[in-house]
């Protein structure tokens, strides 16, 4: 749940940047703006309420967003639903950036990278694919959704998923010292 600054419309976060954005969030509105038509696209009519610079929780721990923006709506049958999205921004340093979004990818439905347009090496795009992680470009006049972030699993599952194969590499390499003893037995039996 979002605490600290309170919740504020799609404009009022563009008012808000003129007199507390930085360097980093020169086209942050603009950002916004993409990031809530494009999920808006993907559900029914949506309410978007934005929290620049929140404190999430989990449990004991606090983490802090450059941006959060919570999408919510109402099915046909009146069912409600919400959807975080998280922004971390950056100019140019894509490695401090993609870890800050590795750690909060838990706490939000979909999480995103604000960076200028940059060159990146493999190790950085494998990063973005494995935690889901979406990256939008920049300039002072344009803004480039580059890689959609996908819909986190709930955690839950995804404990059970790793848990499961944790079990799994725990036992192969169980496995493997038992063939590597044997067979180092076999050959000392010579």
């Amino acid at each position: 749940m979002p605490i600290g600054r309170e919740l504020m419309k799609l404009e009022e976060y563009k008012e808000w940047l003129k007199e507390n954005g930085n360097y980093e969030e020169v086209m942050a509105y603009e950002i916004a703006k993409k990031l809530i038509w494009f999920h808006e696209s993907e559900y029914y009519e949506t309410v978007e309420d934005l929290f620049p610079r929140h404190i999430l929780t989990k449990g004991n721990e606090r983490i802090e967003f450059d941006l959060i923006i919570k999408l919510s709506w109402k099915t046909n049958t009146g069912r409600k639903f919400e959807r975080l999205i998280g922004v971390e921004f950056k100019e140019t340093d894509m490695k401090k950036v993609i870890l800050q979004a590795i750690r909060r990818r838990e706490y939000v439905d979909y999480m995103y990278i604000a960076t200028r347009n940059l060159i990146v090496d493999y190790i950085d795009l494998f990063h973005l694919a494995d935690f889901q992680i979406g990256w939008i470009i920049y300039t002072e006049d344009f803004v480039k959704l580059l890689i959609p972030s996908r819909m986190y699993p709930s955690t839950a599952v995804y404990d059970l998923l790793k848990a499961l194969a944790r079990k799994a590499v725990d036992e192969a390499i169980s496995e493997s010292r038992v063939k590597i003893k044997s067979l180092a037995e076999f050959a000392g039996g010579d």
